[in-house]
């Protein structure tokens, strides 16, 4: 079942506007994640893995004191797509009196130099959010897009560590009149899990 909750607000002209909005409950997500679990074309695994990025960006602008700590799964993507991995992150928006789950899946392009041990990465996500609301303010719907820029440098004996610094972006990206977006900066850890 989903929510949808009303709000009015009066304009500076005085004439009032009305804004519906709509939640998207915990089994609606947990079905999205069955469904790209059903459908991914990456070799089912005998047990759960772990994350393969861990991250923790804080926000730079509009939404003050708003933190986001995120563990993210790299999948094999069809050949078609011509990126370098999918990426399905799953973690929390939170400031001092609110929290709100999110869940994301979309392309990345990594662009290596050197002998590859540095890079840089552009993402793009359709992400959807647990509440259209967060820290008292209206986010302009469940639905948003995350893009996201990274550079970071591998090490280890085998390369299998990364660390990075991200850029990220989250918005409706205009779908909704009310669009406040949300700029975040932070970094990444990520360990390579080699088949």
């Amino acid at each position: 079942m989903i929510h949808q909750y009303r709000a009015d607000a009066r304009m500076q002209d005085g004439t009032m506007k009305t804004t519906t909005t709509t939640s998207v409950p915990t089994r609606a997500i947990a079905a999205f994640l069955s469904l790209i679990a059903l459908t991914s074309n990456v070799q089912a695994a005998p047990e759960f893995r772990m994350p393969d990025d861990y991250r923790l960006v804080t926000s730079v602008a509009t939404f003050d004191d708003t933190h986001q700590f995120a563990g993210a799964w790299r999948l094999r993507a069809p050949r078609a797509l011509r990126v370098h991995h999918l990426e399905l992150a799953v973690g929390t928006l939170s400031a001092a009196d609110d929290t709100e789950a999110f869940v994301s899946l979309g392309p990345v392009w990594r662009l290596p130099f050197r002998d590859g041990s540095t890079f840089v990465e552009f993402g793009l996500s359709p992400t959807i959010l647990s509440g259209s609301q967060f820290d008292g303010r209206e986010l302009g719907g469940n639905f948003h897009f995350t893009s996201s820029l990274a550079a970071g440098m591998r090490f280890g004996r085998t390369q299998k560590y990364s660390l990075g610094l991200r850029a990220q972006h989250i918005s409706n990206g205009g779908i909704d009149t009310t669009n406040p977006g949300l700029d975040m900066i932070g970094l990444t850890f990520s360990v390579e899990f080699r088949d």
